[in-house]
């Protein structure tokens, strides 16, 4: 007797059927990208040591309120990268990206105010070409922890792709900052806040293709 060719069509499409790999929770994964920023972090703390000259005035407050800008903006937009990457957390990621933007603005306002109520130090807002290799050295720093991101959502399932290696591309830099910032050695208080600032925006720019490109490979790999 032969076969119904709906049972057939059935038995064929089991056949062709994969097991579905759980994606991992959301706070775990940013967890771990945050210990390997983390790691890198104290790695160049130990290596080069603090910004020198803290103890003078402006003091220490816009110096710590940048780096907590810094870190909260860059765990924020790598949380965002990672729920774009998760079908039905799109609203997260959208809240998350927004809640760390406006995290980052809130520091650079209190840090500018502090520096602006503070007696002048004769420093420059901008110092021309030595901004440059703060926001380079932390383009580099910002590779682990984004291509780590990068390659867990990309075992996730990243329909959302250009949001989520534009997130990752900033947040990773943002974290790279935070390391670079703590160790910098670039004169000026306005150049701790302002540029370090601007980093995460720069880094996004130089990241993202990058970024989307190994996103691309890795998706295709972990389908295989």
């Amino acid at each position: 007797m032969s076969r119904d060719p709906t049972d057939e069509l059935i038995s064929s499409l089991a056949r062709d059927l994969r097991p579905v790999r759980p994606v991992r929770p959301l706070g775990r994964e940013v967890l771990r990208v945050g210990a390997v920023a983390g790691a890198v972090t104290v790695a160049v703390v130990a290596g080069l040591g603090l910004r020198p000259g803290l103890e003078v005035v402006p003091g220490q407050t816009p110096f710590v309120v940048m780096a907590l800008g810094l870190a909260v903006f860059g765990l924020g937009s790598i949380s965002a990268a990672l729920a774009f990457a998760r079908p039905g957390l799109e609203g997260r990621g959208v809240t998350l990206a927004l809640g760390s933007v406006v995290s980052l603005l809130v520091c650079v306002g209190i840090s500018a105010f502090w520096l602006r109520a503070a007696p002048s130090t004769g420093d420059a807002v901008w110092g021309g070409a030595r901004e440059l290799p703060c926001v380079l050295f932390s383009i580099t720093l910002a590779l682990p922890a984004a291509l780590f991101a990068t390659y867990l959502a990309a075992s996730a399932a990243p329909i959302h792709s250009s949001w989520t290696s534009v997130l990752t591309a900033a947040g990773g830099t943002a974290l790279g900052m935070v390391a670079a910032h703590l160790t910098c050695r670039t004169p000026g208080a306005w150049h701790t806040v302002l540029t370090h600032a601007l980093a995460p925006m720069i880094g996004a720019f130089l990241l993202v293709v990058p970024l989307a490109l190994m996103l691309r490979r890795w998706q295709l790999a972990a389908r295989s």
